[in-house]
């Protein structure tokens, strides 16, 4: 029964790690889109933060597009 539990706990935990990075691997896609847009395409863009809650309506991408370019300004 320990055992069932633990395996429960850590396929749990892998999907829910798994699913927070794909989101913070769009995040920092649109925010260097983000960035990008308003300096240049020749730029040194900064670390990309890390990524915020995203509100209901909205994506991951377009929250970093929003972030990179509030960086750039």
């Amino acid at each position: 029964m320990k055992n069932l539990l633990k395996g429960l706990f850590a396929s749990t935990a892998i999907i829910g790690s798994t699913l927070a990075f794909a989101g913070q691997a769009e995040f920092c896609s649109g925010f260097e889109e983000g960035y990008k847009s308003i300096k240049g395409d020749m730029v040194i863009v900064p670390i990309c933060p890390v990524a915020p809650v995203t509100p209901i309506g909205s994506t991951d991408f377009r929250e970093g597009l929003k972030a990179g370019m509030r960086a750039a300004s």
